[in-house]
């Protein structure tokens, strides 16, 4: 069965219980709207029908909030409108253009519900100026009538949501936590235990077979080393795409109860420890793998493509130089450790082997004399992941149970993109001005629904990676609407004579509809088939059953829907490209104000700036991955992709953020080990090295060897020693990282070439 037909014949307890908790708030909104002889009460009805598409209480709190605020804002707006323009419509229009722009400008800005409130104020503004237009005595009842009815539907749809079949953020935070921290875990795992390719060498060195057959089992290897990296970043992207959603819905918390904003707290802080651990593991996974590397330079600063034979040879002597049997043998426990973790290990015995691990590490790495410098970052380093794991545990403790805990965490910064912005702002206003002068032109009294609908769908979808594809899918629950509308609300409807049959005849549609909902497949159909199955019936007082005028207002409907579309079609979102250039740039800048800021919250500054870029990149990558795979024309026997679509499994994009917040890291300990009292030579070749690593940082994004931050990192090296700002093991420490950051920047400089 197909799960279309599922999600009807055979739904879920969620579903049904979804839908008849929307119905529910549907009927008791249209019931208060009929008692208190409100003007348009399928007003109450829409407020309470969007209320719901997130039915978990406090989200329905923070949105209600938000609603109600925004058509405030926009009422007030409003009044300025129609008390400066109310006899020259024309201007009364160009001034409500403007507002729409300004409001979707800041809804592409903002996150959360914050982004509903400003549709919100844009579309509350629209309605009331052009339904006023032509009796501007009635504006202030208008208004007033307007701001009545979504308030009365937020607060049908809160009590509902809070009464009947309760479902706490809480709940929902806690499942996402979870299903974050495991998905890290199973990551680190796959990271650890993934055999070394000088390993896999020496497997097929001794095994002493025949030349075919040693072919045919290095190609088999190599299928299960792609494998491995699938899986591995199977894991990333469930890890990341929950972090996302959590730092999304965890804002909601706070509207149930105290504990609410601990809570919110512990998210921030899980959130910003696994983005550092992410990065650290990253460059942990290329040190391991060297074939990851790119071959050193030629003299002229270009690389040399060796052989796939000289290249085994130099993999497996790089490899032996750089970690000791017993650091090897120590990863391959850390994998191990945390796949026991991952399996729902207790958080105490968990928390007890990370600290055992721990203090291996360090018993490791002071008790190797002949260590090298690579390998004694390497054992910092693989502190730093043990450590980030125990704040994990901690912060996924804090979420599930914040009254345990005490923690002060800073909230993320958000990227802004004013851009992108701009163009949100221009597509809206240009898909208003069309229908405003088709309404102007024509004097089409459903022309209005064409302006709504245009406005609503404008801001609506400013925050989608890319709306195009989705807006045909709202014109598909449009045409499934017409028919339903014409059966239930022309022709049943006229026979119920009391409110009880009424609401019963009109909620059938709505059920079914709010049943497709809950699948993803459907909701882009479902859901805007319930909103035009009551902005085409309107049910009030004084409705009429005809069958003239709802065809009247559906083709004003799909007008308003065409616009729509050709006006996301002109102007585009902007794609990858577009962002990629935009967060590399941010990135990049804030490396270089690393230079400036004081050491203080230097990590918290920077993390908390790095933390939604890294989700946005990830989005990317999810979305590369979706059309890459779309594009796909076949795979090979084995069932895996060719060499050029396992480039795209190779996350370029991800992959540079990773390594922008490892090099803000790696500053930040280096600006700590100095301290506030650092001699001028020492700043100012810390500063050089700092510029250096920025524009170096750039020049990788563009698929460019990195040439500055090495002679950076020397003159620094050099000016520590002989200023003795450091210990001898910090510099061992520093040394190793710049030369990780080398090879983690010319990796990611031949990434960027081959996608």
């Amino acid at each position: 069965m197909s799960p279309a037909l599922a999600a009807f014949l055979t739904p879920s307890a969620f579903a049904l219980k979804f839908a008849t908790k929307g119905v529910l708030a549907m009927a008791l909104a249209l019931y208060a709207a009929f008692f208190f002889d409100l003007d348009r009460p399928y007003w109450a009805l829409i407020s309470a029908a969007f209320l719901q598409t997130r039915p978990m209480s406090g989200m329905v709190v923070e949105k209600g909030i938000c609603q109600v605020a925004g058509t405030f804002v926009g009422t007030c707006v409003a009044v300025v409108i129609m008390g400066c323009f109310a006899q020259v419509p024309e201007l009364a229009l160009g001034s409500v253009t403007l507002w729409i722009g300004l409001c979707i400008y800041g809804a592409s800005l903002t996150h959360n519900n914050l982004s509903y409130g400003c549709v919100m104020a844009a579309v509350a503004c629209m309605i009331i100026v052009v339904l006023t237009s032509s009796a501007p005595d009635d504006f202030f009842s208008v208004a007033l009538a307007r701001l009545s009815e979504l308030s009365l539907g937020a607060l049908c749809a809160v009590v509902v949501s809070a009464l009947v079949w309760p479902i706490r953020v809480r709940d929902h935070l806690g499942q996402l936590s979870d299903t974050a921290v495991n998905a890290t875990f199973r990551y680190m795992a796959l990271a650890f235990s993934m055999p070394l390719e000088a390993d896999r060498a020496v497997n097929r060195d001794t095994a002493g077979q025949s030349q075919a057959h040693s072919q045919d089992l290095s190609q088999g290897q190599s299928q299960g080393q792609q494998r491995e990296r699938m899986a591995m970043l199977e894991q990333m992207m469930t890890g990341l795409d929950a972090l996302n959603n959590l730092e999304i819905d965890a804002h909601s918390a706070r509207y149930e109860g105290p504990q609410g904003k601990g809570r919110i707290r512990g998210v921030h802080l899980l959130t910003r420890r696994s983005m550092r651990l992410y990065a650290t593991l990253k460059a942990l996974h290329q040190l391991r793998h060297p074939e990851f590397f790119v071959p050193s330079q030629s003299d002229d600063g270009e690389a040399i493509a060796p052989t796939g034979e000289q290249n085994q040879t130099q993999t497996q002597r790089q490899e032996a130089e750089r970690f000791s049997q017993p650091t090897q043998d120590l990863m391959q426990r850390l994998g191990a450790a945390f796949q026991s973790m991952a399996d729902n290990q207790g958080t105490a015995q968990a928390r007890k082997t990370l600290k055992e691990l721990r203090g291996e590490c360090l018993r490791l790495s002071r008790g190797q004399r002949s260590i090298t410098a690579l390998e004694a970052r390497l054992l910092f380093s693989l502190r730093e992941v043990l450590g980030h794991a125990l704040v994990i545990l901690q912060a996924r403790e804090v979420i599930n149970h914040p009254g345990r805990h005490q923690l002060r965490q800073p909230s993320m910064s958000w990227h802004r993109d004013h851009g992108r912005a701009a163009i949100d702002a221009l597509r809206a206003m240009a898909i208003f001005s069309a229908t405003a002068i088709f309404w102007l032109a024509t004097a089409w009294d459903n022309g209005a629904v064409a302006m709504l609908l245009g406005t609503l769908f404008s801001g609506i979808f400013v925050s989608r990676g890319d709306p195009a594809p989705i807006i045909p899918m709202v014109l598909k629950g449009l045409l499934l609407a017409v028919p339903s509308v014409l059966l239930f609300g022309n022709v049943m409807l006229s026979h119920a004579q009391h409110f009880v049959p009424f609401v019963i005849i009109f909620s059938i549609p709505l059920f079914i509809g709010l049943l497709g909902a809950v699948v993803p497949a459907l909701a882009g159909i479902a859901l805007p088939f319930v909103v035009f199955n009551i902005l085409l019936v309107m049910p009030d007082n004084g409705m009429t059953f005809d069958v003239a005028y709802t065809l009247n207002r559906s083709l004003a409907a799909g007008i308003g829907l065409i616009v729509t579309i050709i006006g996301f079609r002109l102007i585009p979102v902007p794609g990858a490209g577009w962002d990629k250039r935009q967060l590399i740039r941010a990135t990049a800048s804030d490396i270089r104000e690393l230079a400036e800021r004081s050491t203080e919250r230097l990590d918290s500054w920077f993390g908390g700036r790095m933390g939604d870029r890294l989700l946005r990149l990830a989005r990317h990558e999810q979305t590369r991955s979706r059309e890459q795979e779309a594009r796909r024309s076949g795979e090979n026997a084995s069932g895996l992709p060719d060499d050029a679509q396992q480039q795209v499994l190779g996350m370029p994009l991800l992959t540079l953020g990773l390594t922008g917040m490892d090099i803000g890291r790696g500053i930040g300990f280096v600006r700590r080990e100095l301290g506030n009292e650092v001699p001028r030579p020492v700043q100012h070749a810390l500063r050089e090295l700092i510029h250096a690593l920025a524009d170096d940082y750039q020049r990788c994004a563009r698929g460019e060897s990195p040439t500055r931050m090495r002679a950076a990192g020397d003159r620094l090296c050099e000016v520590i020693e002989q200023h003795h700002t450091m210990s001898r093991h910090k510099q061992a420490l520093l040394a190793g990282w710049l030369t990780r950051v080398q090879l983690t920047l010319q990796s990611d400089a031949l990434r960027q070439q081959r996608s």
